[in-house]
């Protein structure tokens, strides 16, 4: 299912005809065409303007070529698309053997090349990209530049949130994005780059300063083949950047430094790493947190809780030293660091336990989610969660291995279903749940997290886990507006308890 979003930027003032968009492409252009002005991109029909090149992708949900009349009808120009179809238009259509390439190229082009002119920090790995782009952002900003950032929970340019509809938003949105941040004068952008979009070439053509890889754990293995596939094309961001910032507490991090060619900057909490980072200390607050690099100790107070944060800090940090600044900019910029949405994010209307909202949604996320939880020595832990529809099955029995083992109360309950049955999915996640009795199926989600909060008393925590920042349950093919803080917000208010500000 695709959503238009980016029909709120304006439309950019170039102007470049067909041809210099093309030139250098192994491409076609249909006679008497090079001269042909256009005034924009588009990769959606929906979005189309009059002069724009409507690129018509073969996708996965949907095939774009059979959207070039739609395309033409609102003023399309020409078309960009694949082969394999017998296409017919009143206006100009070049053909591409390698489109998914060949519309990098051009939206890069037609934007000025965007990338080029700023530092743009790429991250990537299966958990932590989120939270480590907002660090770095931060860091940035707090050393006085202006930063922008796209990812999962949507790009912020200046104040200014712009929803994407993927981690790593297509091509032409990606550089039309790029291009906005050089219009506001930023001086670099942290970006989230998932395996899908790698594999996809949705980045061909971006300019990265850094490539950050944070981790490596299953996920994704309804798209990929197996582990090895999936690395692979993890590893595809960090062929060819002048900084690469890598884990080396992960297995496949230390993998990943044989294939580097250029800077590498290492960071580890296990063994000697370029920034080496140690836990003093922590509480539901935060932690006071120890960075070695260049020989300097520096210990300071990171304002957001979990220890799997301190591994998201330090990711930030050796990739801001990566890109010039100094060790005492990072720990300045992570001290003043404010909440992430959706990540083990607090709901706090004055009761007397704790309620968290995050984003886990794979088995070592969720695994390392219960493990910090659990070092704040609760009570009683409750748990709600579910697994996603129309993705990597294998994942959910281990998932429910994970939530039997370190929770004390389990509501298995239903995520995004898709098009899956949810009672299916929740079957799934059963065959891994050892310890039947702490468990309660629930597969209305509203009501299981109700009946968790309802169940928690003083000195509990209840972690609503799967969905975070997300305001949408997609069941079937319809997307209806849901969200895990907003029915927690609820569920306290009905139990007695305010608002706190």
């Amino acid at each position: 299912m695709i959503f238009p979003v980016m029909n709120e930027i304006k439309k950019s003032s170039r102007q470049l005809t067909l041809g210099e968009l093309l030139t250098g492409l192994d491409v076609a252009i249909p006679e008497n065409s090079c001269d042909i002005e256009i005034s924009g991109l588009a990769g959606d029909s929906r979005e189309v303007k009059p002069g724009d090149l409507f690129v018509a992708v073969p996708g996965y949900d949907s095939d774009g070529r059979k959207y070039i009349a739609e395309a033409s009808s609102l003023g399309a120009a020409a078309i960009l698309t694949s082969p394999g179809m017998d296409l017919h238009a009143n206006i100009p259509i070049v053909f591409s053997n390698n489109l998914r390439l060949d519309m990098g190229a051009v939206a890069d082009r037609f934007h000025g090349s965007p990338s080029s002119k700023m530092k743009v920090a790429g991250i990537t790995g299966t958990n932590g990209k989120t939270t480590t782009a907002l660090l770095i952002t931060t860091i940035f900003e707090v050393s006085g530049e202006k930063w922008g950032r796209i990812g999962t929970i949507g790009c912020d340019i200046a104040g200014r949130h712009i929803p994407c509809r993927n981690t790593t938003p297509g091509s032409i949105d990606l550089h039309k994005l790029l291009a906005l941040m050089v219009e506001k004068r930023l001086t670099g952008c942290a970006m989230e780059v998932s395996s899908h979009a790698l594999d996809q070439n949705r980045t061909h053509n971006i300019h990265f300063s850094s490539a950050t890889f944070t981790n490596l754990s299953q996920d994704h293995l309804d798209y990929h083949r197996d582990m090895d596939s999936y690395f692979a094309v993890k590893a595809k961001l960090f062929a060819d950047v002048p900084v690469s910032v890598i884990n080396i507490d992960d297995e496949y991090g230390r993998k990943l430094i044989d294939r580097i060619h250029g800077k590498i900057v290492t960071f580890s909490t296990e063994s000697d790493a370029d920034l080496k980072y140690d836990c003093i200390d922590s509480d539901m607050q935060g932690s006071v947190l120890k960075f070695r690099h260049g020989g300097k100790d520096k210990s300071f107070r990171f304002p957001l809780p979990g220890w799997f944060n301190h591994q998201n800090a330090a990711a930030a940090a050796a990739t801001a030293i990566g890109l010039g600044l100094t060790l005492e900019q990072a720990v300045e910029g992570l001290s003043h660091s404010t909440a992430i949405p959706g990540r083990l994010e607090p709901v706090d209307l004055g009761q007397p336990f704790a309620v968290y909202i995050d984003y886990a949604h794979t088995p070592n996320a969720l695994e390392r989610l219960l493990t910090s939880l659990r070092r704040f020595n609760p009570n009683r832990l409750h748990l709600v969660f579910g697994c996603g529809g129309d993705r990597d099955k294998k994942k959910r029995p281990l998932m429910g291995e994970i939530a039997s083992d370190l929770a004390d109360y389990v509501y298995l309950t239903s995520d995004n279903p898709r098009t899956e049955d949810p009672k299916a999915i929740i079957d799934d996640a059963l065959k891994g749940i050892a310890h039947r009795k702490k468990c309660t199926v629930i597969e209305e989600r509203p009501q299981a997290i109700k009946t968790a909060i309802s169940r928690a008393t003083e000195h509990d925590i209840v972690v609503i886990a799967g969905k975070g920042h997300e305001e949408y349950q997609v069941i079937g093919t319809v997307k209806k507006y849901f969200s895990d803080i907003e029915v927690a917000k609820s569920v306290l208010r009905k139990l007695g308890y305010g608002d706190n500000g």
